[in-house]
């Protein structure tokens, strides 16, 4: 039993945030129709190919149903229109105005389909001066502030490596729906949600926007991570790592000593600065790199491995530095399932992210390869009552693949 079993959702959306929703939206039980330009989703253009598929639309797209559309055309946008009034649930990411244009706009839908319950996403929203205008994932991750966690004081800010505003717009844009999805039980009306991957980026600063505008006093590494050495933890024998000791007052101060002691630093618990500031600067915060050239001496003789069983021994915690193979072959990943391997109908098999969120008695969980372009096109358009010869003379003028 899915918990979203039941609920049609109309995808209108390329790039990232949209598609990662409505895989979440999948996962959980939905019926995803994909609607793709005739040329394919922009995705599978794009990045490593599997097989000659493109491993970005594989990561974002399993479990849903695809149908080609030319949506310039009036006969294609009337196929949408009509998907559009049947569907609980829309996602467009054409930007401001565009799904007015082609007649699929919130309005228009809403006055055929009250219950739909209809998400807009885009890079800053309906609102404001900046709405009507493009932006990729590296301006808003800038406009966001985001830049700021990585590289070096003094030099140029440094991208986040994933595309974390498409991701996170894709988790809110989520969120939002399954809230609209519960205020329509109560109500038997939907509404519109306007997801902006600005605002998303913003949201996920949280501590950091309060620390910033409303201190006491500046400082703690809370505050100053903006500021910070980038954390490139301590060299061993074998590979870098990072550590930090309990955080229980106490049992904290008795851990410190003891490591200090089994790594070969017990002469510097003679001094007090050393003994109190380096115990709470050992992992994070700008003051970690002064006590750096102090500790990894002492850690580079031996591996990590020898550093893990002293760190966990004594309560702390503790990670070390790890290639992709190195993640996904760990056991605590296989166990909770957050890789699956499943078979695709041209790359075979392929690997994808699992689900991160377990519900214990109707789990989400993987429905289907990401589709073809177009697979279910015919399919799709039987469902919503167009006939063989309807379906071949569409294909016929070009209107679908």
């Amino acid at each position: 039993m899915f918990p979203l079993k039941d609920i049609k959702v109309l995808e209108l959306a390329e790039e990232i945030a949209g598609p990662h929703c409505g895989m979440q939206l999948s996962d959980s039980g939905a019926d995803v129709i994909k609607v793709e330009p005739l040329i394919g989703d922009w995705s599978r253009h794009l990045g490593t190919r599997v097989k000659g598929e493109s491993a970005l639309f594989m990561a974002l797209n399993r479990g849903k149903r695809s149908i080609a559309v030319n949506q310039e055309d009036p006969k294609g946008r009337g196929i949408i229109l009509k998907l559009a009034r049947e569907a609980d649930v829309i996602i467009e990411s054409y930007g401001p105005g565009k799904a007015d244009e082609l007649g699929v706009g919130y309005d228009l839908v809403a006055k055929l389909n009250p219950g739909v319950v209809y998400c807009s996403i885009s890079p800053f929203g309906t609102k404001g001066p900046y709405s009507k205008l493009p932006a990729s994932e590296l301006e808003i991750q800038g406009m966001a502030g985001f830049q700021w966690f990585l590289g070096e004081m003094g030099e140029p800010p440094v991208r986040l490596g994933p595309d974390q505003a498409g991701v996170d717009t894709g988790i809110w844009s989520f969120i939002g729906i399954i809230s609209a999805l519960y205020s329509r039980n109560k109500t038997g009306v939907g509404q519109n949600i306007q997801s902006s991957m600005l605002l998303n980026m913003i949201a996920m600063m949280v501590y950091v926007i309060t620390a910033h505008f409303n201190p006491d006093s500046p400082g703690g590494f809370h505050f100053s991570g903006p500021f910070d050495h980038a954390e490139t933890g301590y060299r061993t024998k074998d590979r870098a790592i990072l550590f930090g000791m309990p955080l229980i007052p106490g049992k904290q101060e008795l851990a410190w000593e003891s490591f200090c002691r089994q790594v070969g630093l017990g002469d510097l618990l003679e001094d007090p600065y050393f003994k109190e500031k380096g115990m709470r600067m050992v992992g994070i915060g700008r003051d970690a790199q002064e006590f750096k050239p102090v500790i990894e001496p002492a850690l580079e003789n031996k591996t990590s491995e020898e550093i893990r069983k002293i760190v966990e021994g004594l309560g702390g915690y503790f990670a070390m530095f790890k290639t992709y193979e190195d993640v996904f072959s760990e056991p605590q990943i296989k166990a909770v399932k957050m890789v699956e391997e499943i078979d695709h109908p041209a790359a075979g098999k392929i690997k994808v992210t699992g689900i991160p969120w377990k519900l214990l008695d109707t789990p989400a969980q993987i429905k289907s390869a990401p589709p073809l372009l177009g697979q279910h096109t015919d399919e799709i358009l039987r469902d919503i009552g167009y006939s063989n010869k309807d379906i071949a003379n569409l294909r016929e003028s070009k209107i679908i693949n």
